[in-house]
């Protein structure tokens, strides 16, 4: 039986805007997104959860839910998966029954004018509590752990990749204030030391800073997306870094 790449994360993991300007999830995106080359590349079968915009919290509880649905009908070692972290400040509510992507720093542009009264009321108060040097960090670190935890307690072997954001050293914790906000400086060095991890610190090396110094991300009025030049890029990337994982 043929392997399934599984791959989630936001618009730079599903090849947004590549068959033309706000593109999402076109079959051409997919197909040539450096998850869908990888797949050809390997004969894998390519499945793509990936959607613009897309959180961390969606992306883990997305991934998950599929995983589980992948198991009933394959085997944990025909399974392999990709997942691309977000950024930190991106975040769901939920209103009336509808989602809504929270994305600071985009979204008060482009989606900001068309959302109901009482949406635009949540997104100013969550941007006043957006702390990403503390709390927003610390929150998709102990995602990347259950994800990690997880995916091990199902045997299933996976690769981690930041598209957006690297991590950093902070210098204390709000939460821990029984402990003078000390950083828990042993999960941070777990998160260094992971080899399934594309360099968690080195924002040269997250998706999109990669791509920039590269390409032009805003070819014909894209958004900060590539073509499938640097799709392909990216892909070789990842061939050399696990390519031996997926024989």
């Amino acid at each position: 039986m043929k392997k399934v790449l599984y791959v989630n994360g936001c618009s730079h993991c599903c090849g947004a805007e590549i068959s033309y300007v706000n593109s999402h999830r076109e079959p051409k995106d997919l197909e040539l997104s450096w998850p869908g080359q990888l797949s050809k590349k390997y004969n894998l079968i390519h499945k793509n959860d990936a959607l613009s915009g897309q959180g961390n919290q969606s992306i883990y509880s997305n991934t998950v839910h599929s995983i589980l649905a992948l198991l009933k009908n394959y085997k944990p070692d025909e399974i392999f998966v990709i997942i691309g972290w977000s950024g930190f400040e991106r975040t769901d509510f939920i209103y009336d029954d509808k989602r809504y992507m929270f994305i600071p720093g985009f979204q008060e542009t482009r989606f900001f004018n068309f959302w109901p009264s009482a949406v635009k009321k949540a997104f100013k108060h969550y941007i006043l509590g957006c702390d990403f040097h503390n709390h927003l960090q610390n929150q998709t670190m102990l995602l990347y752990f259950s994800m990690r935890n997880f995916l091990e307690k199902y045997n299933i072997d996976y690769y981690f990749i930041n598209t957006v954001h690297s991590y950093f050293i902070p210098t204390k914790n709000l939460l821990h204030e029984l402990d003078n906000h000390r950083v828990t400086d042993d999960l941070l060095n777990m998160l260094k030391e992971d080899k399934n991890y594309l360099e968690p610190f080195n924002n040269d090396m997250t998706y999109y800073s990669y791509m920039r110094h590269r390409y032009d991300g805003h070819i014909e009025g894209r958004n900060h997306h590539f073509l499938e030049d640097a799709q392909q890029e990216w892909a070789d990337l990842i061939h050399e870094r696990i390519g031996h994982k997926f024989l």
